[in-house]
């Protein structure tokens, strides 16, 4: 993704001497999350934006193709549940191919409340290496990166 360039990661946790591939799996992890909270995905420039969206009838038709197959495919098996099994299968992905396009359409070009959030959640990453801190007070910030986020989420669902 490189949302916010690494040189300017590194120094906001005051890590500017650190390697490259020590802190370049948080940051790609906190580009993630971002994107997967705003359930959409989110570009560096519009140019990016805009040939993801203009991608998106290629990709769904091939999906389309790939789902018409592998339910006749499924449908020629003569086990019952190996049948249901395949077709499950086959509309399960072309389900994941439908939120993928919708993701795509409803795709944002980075923002500085964005950066500034996914600089948050890197920061959290990089600081906080285990699953779990004894001996230490943890409270969540309360402007923290999901009220950096929130306004720009889409499809929050139920």
């Amino acid at each position: 993704m490189t949302l916010v360039p690494l040189p300017v990661a590194k120094m906001h946790i005051r890590a500017e001497d650190a390697a490259d591939d020590e802190v370049t799996p948080y940051l790609s992890a906190a580009e993630l999350a971002a994107a997967s909270f705003l359930n959409r995905q989110v570009y560096a420039t519009r140019g990016e934006l805009d040939a993801a969206v203009a991608g998106v009838p290629a990709m769904l038709t091939a999906a389309g193709v790939a789902h018409t197959a592998a339910v006749e495919a499924a449908e020629a098996l003569e086990d019952a549940i190996a049948r249901a099994t395949g077709v499950a299968y086959a509309d399960t992905v072309y389900a994941r191919a439908q939120d993928e396009a919708r993701e795509i359409h409803a795709g944002m070009v980075v923002n500085d409340a964005v950066k500034a959030a996914i600089l948050l959640l890197f920061g959290h990453l990089h600081a906080n290496r285990e699953d779990a801190v004894t001996g230490v007070t943890v409270a969540q910030m309360p402007m923290g990166s999901q009220y950096l986020l929130m306004p720009y989420r889409v499809g929050m669902g139920v």
